[in-house]
């Protein structure tokens, strides 16, 4: 048989003297651009890039989220900020809050024992507080620089005089059109009259969506800052919702909810170092890959070559069997953090690597003798995770600020509840927890959000370099580690970082795109790779959505990247 045609895709980078916005929708990323070119700064713009994408994007983010922050401001480039906008538990949920169904059946982004009415994964009972809303009044109030009530005005014209939606929307909406048909208030968004999903634009206009109570919402929140959630007039119909349909979330949660600030951590990398927060997220793992993959020399033997590929699937699956047997909520359990990402742990684990020979059935290794704090007895399992729904996005303005954010509801549509009287589509915070009562990752009251997020921020010899991070579940984590690899081993662009074909293996199978070509595939699997080639589309998340933003060392200008299947945009504002 011979050659066949390819459907290849791509997107320009976007180059830039001044300021520069990544979104996953292009009305967020003009919201963020806007307000750059009225003097905001970075943070500005990230916040009303976040607000507006939550309108423009409901299905990944929203109001109704959490989200992580990495701020490095530019007049002070050896500092990093990070904010952490994830949630608690409700204090009232229960150990054995869900039924669960008997058999073998799973359900939701984590692949749990399936429940009773699906209600860990959907419904009223699994939404945690809201934290996005507190993380951008908490950046704004320390960094900011233009009026808060400015930076949501984008989103408040988006939410009142609505967008026309586009194909991704349509399709999120078709993939989650049974759950959302099971609330009045979010099919009256959502939905058609005649119930199915709204359309995008063929031969005639895409349809229009209109979120008239999410404007109410908004405008609170633009004239009371955040307290309008937490200790207003929407807080108080939210909990009148929660009480009207047996939800769990009380004014007491509403009031206590707080954004944590974690300090960061930074580990080289060649002439590079590599800033993040590491609690409650993926970074952890990230950084672990990385640490690993330095002393690996991948550039002697090229981009994305059979054996450059090999040792990167090692890498990271040996990173990843760590994360699922170490890693969890630090305020629950003993985190060796500091263990895994260890150079010395590194150099150990790099040593169990046969460069010839695949290891698919890799086990976890041993960081506690690289860790400071004692052995404990609660180490912690995970289980295996598709890619869940999340947005990310990025800004760099002229004077060399640098944000990198990501915020989720969890799933796609998060609980797929719209709070009536608010237009709040809330999170479902709940599918991260085993329903199952008795494990460090049961559901239970106080317990903290642990998210794959993995915003992080570049620096090469001590200056500014790159904001990067990405959506898609825990795929964020091996997506990170292979974009910042390509950066800072291959010197790749920025679009070309993102734009290459990329990995997963979190297990004993390596996920590969099959546009890594004939020569890696067949190659990884003769050497033991149990190999599963992915087709990318414009709805797969195999490889997690990244984008970034990348500053030229030489010449200072902004080059912007952004995942090539989708609307995702970066806009360049030039300097004044």
């Amino acid at each position: 048989m011979g050659t066949r045609s390819q459907w290849l895709i791509d997107k320009s980078e976007a180059i830039g003297d001044g300021g520069m916005v990544t979104s996953m929708h292009p009305l967020a990323a003009e919201a963020g651009a806007s307000i750059l070119e009225k003097g905001g700064n970075a943070i500005d713009a990230a916040i009303a890039t976040a607000f507006a994408v939550g309108v423009v994007e409901p299905h990944n983010s929203g109001v109704g989220g959490i989200a992580f922050l990495a701020y490095c401001p530019g007049d002070d480039p050896d500092t990093t900020y990070c904010l952490d906008g994830t949630s608690v538990l409700p204090a009232n949920i229960k150990a054995d809050e869900f039924d669960v169904l008997p058999g073998d059946g799973v359900a939701g982004m984590y692949r749990w024992p399936a429940t009773e009415d699906d209600a860990n994964n959907t419904g009223w009972r699994s939404p945690a507080v809201p934290g996005m809303p507190a993380l951008m009044g908490d950046a704004h109030k320390r960094f900011g620089k233009l009026p808060w009530s400015d930076l949501l005005q984008p989103a408040i014209r988006l939410a009142r005089d609505g967008f026309e939606i586009d194909f991704i929307g349509s399709l999120a909406i078709t993939m989650a059109h049974e759950s959302l048909s099971r609330f009045p208030s979010s099919r009256e968004i959502y939905l058609t009259k005649s119930g199915g999903p709204l359309l995008p634009a063929a031969m005639n206009p895409g349809d229009l969506v209109v979120q008239t109570e999410l404007a109410w919402t908004l405008e609170q929140l633009a004239d009371q800052g955040p307290d309008a959630l937490y200790r207003g007039e929407v807080g108080k119909r939210l909990v009148a919702q929660m009480e009207k349909h047996g939800g769990l979330i009380t004014e007491d949660d509403l009031v206590k909810h707080r954004t944590l600030e974690h300090a960061p951590t930074t580990i080289s990398y060649g002439d590079f170092t590599v800033t993040a927060q590491i609690e409650n997220s993926g970074n952890a793992t990230v950084l672990q890959a990385l640490k690993i993959l330095e002393g690996l020399n991948l550039s002697d033997h090229g981009f994305q070559t059979p054996t450059a590929t090999h040792l990167t699937v090692e890498a990271i699956r040996r990173a990843f069997r760590d994360r699922l047997r170490y890693l969890g909520d630090a305020e629950q359990m003993t985190v060796p953090y500091q263990g895994v990402i260890s150079a010395d742990y590194a150099a150990a684990r790099r040593a169990d690597i046969d460069p010839a020979r695949a290891t698919p059935n890799a086990g976890p290794g041993d960081p506690w003798p690289f860790d400071p704090q004692d052995r404990p007895n609660d180490e912690v399992r995970d289980s295996a995770a598709p890619g869940g729904r999340t947005t990310h996005l990025n800004v760099v303005d002229g004077d060399g600020n640098m944000v990198s954010l990501t915020s989720t509801l969890g799933s796609g549509f998060g609980s797929c509840v719209v709070v009536p009287e608010t237009g709040i589509l809330l999170n479902n915070a709940t599918t991260w927890f085993d329903p199952r009562p008795g494990a460090v990752t049961s559901v239970g009251p106080g317990k903290r959000i642990l998210s794959a997020a993995s915003p992080m921020l570049i620096r090469r010899n001590g200056k500014p370099f790159a904001a990067i991070g990405a959506p898609g579940g825990r795929r964020i984590v091996s997506a990170m580690t292979q974009v910042a690899l390509n950066l800072m081993e291959y010197g790749a662009g920025m679009q070309e970082s993102i734009s290459a074909p990329r990995l997963h293996a979190e297990g004993p199978t390596t996920e590969i795109s099959e546009r890594f070509g004939e020569d890696v595939l067949n190659h990884l699997e003769s050497i033991g790779h149990n190999v599963a080639r992915r087709a990318e589309t414009v709805n797969s998340g195999f490889f997690a959505r990244p984008s970034g933003i990348r500053i030229d060392p030489d010449t200072g200008k902004r080059h912007g990247g952004v995942f090539q299947y989708t609307a995702a945009t970066a806009i360049a504002v030039d300097r004044k």
